[in-house]
């Protein structure tokens, strides 16, 4: 697997990161910035994004098995 993910400071207050077509604003300001993910919710947003796929790939799987039954 390969993975490419460009990350930018946009000003002083905020960065972007981009992979693929999407991209995500990222909090990189000692301040704050309210309209952006910091580093632990960006880290809790990815932790959940892969637990929701997972548990996607079990129901389809589950659902698959009991349908030939």
């Amino acid at each position: 697997m390969t993975f490419h993910v460009q990350s930018k400071r946009t000003d002083a207050h905020s960065s972007i990161s981009c992979c693929k077509n999407a991209e995500i604003a990222l909090d990189t300001d000692l301040v704050g910035n309210p309209d952006a993910f910091n580093p632990a919710e960006l880290l809790l947003a990815a932790l959940s994004a892969g637990m929701i796929k997972g548990i996607e790939r079990v129901i389809t799987y589950t659902e698959f098995l009991f349908s030939e039954c």
